[in-house]
């Protein structure tokens, strides 16, 4: 083979390597590009993630349904549960043969007579004496039992059936004024867990000088006075106006020094939810109220 033929050979060899390469080259660079534009178009065109739900827990509250919320199904026994204190005459008290007995205790067997109702009554220590009925242990508290705020957030009221005043009492040979008895420094008697209670912590709070003597009843508060354990005595007349006609001997003793507050009120107390009961004894009492027998009863426990 001539040099000339060599020479051509090699030429063309060289230039068909070249087109190889190029042809390489284009396909690499097809195959980039699509995978780019491929990639590109895979995110614009990705479903979109679907939107993020904020679920909130509600709470809600549901309210207890009570004893007596709804009328019994016919011929059903009402059983009703009476909570009062037994040493708070003359509205409720226990007497030496374990009977209850009082004014309020009459009110509940005549609206009891008129529905129907089996009344149980309970005797109860009265500084514990709501939470008693909150707790389901008695259903009422018929006992001269003051409608006070306090007690309001707790347990729901019937209609007044009895207004009253609270006063301050010493013995007729205390000179000193109602000031002066308040800033003494000494005893002053209540009852504990009564509206006397509350009266007296009111006026420590307000910054009057005296020390508390809690007992268990009125009673024994005026007997605390008698026996110079205290210098007075915090009462309400619901109580002190009665108690003074039975016993005259110990009314001669006593003196009012002076009024606390303005007027209070006696209600029946039962559970918020028990609308029915409720209900059905604002118009017992309301009938009863209105009727010459309302009189005849405060007269028999000697409160008209």
């Amino acid at each position: 083979m001539s040099w000339e033929e060599i020479s051509g050979k090699m030429i063309k060899e060289k230039i068909s390597r070249r087109r190889a390469v190029g042809t390489a080259v284009k396909v690499a660079g097809s195959a980039v590009a699509g995978l780019v534009i491929g990639g590109v178009a895979g995110y614009l065109l990705k479903p979109e993630a679907p939107p993020t739900v904020k679920v909130e827990t509600v709470t809600t509250t549901v309210k207890p349904k009570g004893k007596f919320t709804e009328p019994p199904p016919a011929g059903t026994e009402v059983v009703i549960i009476h909570g009062f204190d037994a040493a708070y005459p003359p509205f409720t008290e226990v007497t030496p043969t374990g009977e209850a007995q009082g004014f309020d205790v009459d009110v509940i067997k005549w609206i009891a007579n008129k529905y129907g109702w089996k009344v149980v009554p309970k005797p109860w220590d009265w500084s514990t004496i709501v939470t008693a009925l909150v707790e389901g242990d008695i259903d009422i508290i018929a006992s001269g039992m003051t409608h006070t705020a306090a007690r309001a957030e707790k347990v729901w009221y019937s209609i007044p059936y009895y207004v009253y005043y609270h006063h301050l009492l010493a013995l007729k040979d205390e000179t000193r004024n109602m000031e002066e008895i308040l800033n003494s420094g000494e005893y002053i008697a209540c009852q504990l867990g009564a509206t006397s209670d509350e009266w007296a912590e009111k006026l420590i709070k307000s910054g009057y000088k005296f020390q508390k003597l809690a007992l268990d009843s009125y009673a024994l508060a005026f007997q605390a006075v008698l026996d110079k354990r205290a210098v007075a005595v915090i009462s309400d007349s619901a109580f002190t106006e009665p108690y003074f006609k039975e016993k005259p001997d110990i009314a001669a003793k006593f003196r009012e020094v002076g009024r606390l507050g303005g007027i209070s009120t006696y209600a029946i107390a039962t559970r918020p939810e028990d609308y029915w009961l409720r209900n059905m004894i604002n118009y017992a009492l309301r009938e009863l109220m209105d009727s010459p027998l309302w009189n005849e009863l405060l007269s028999k426990w000697g409160l008209a």
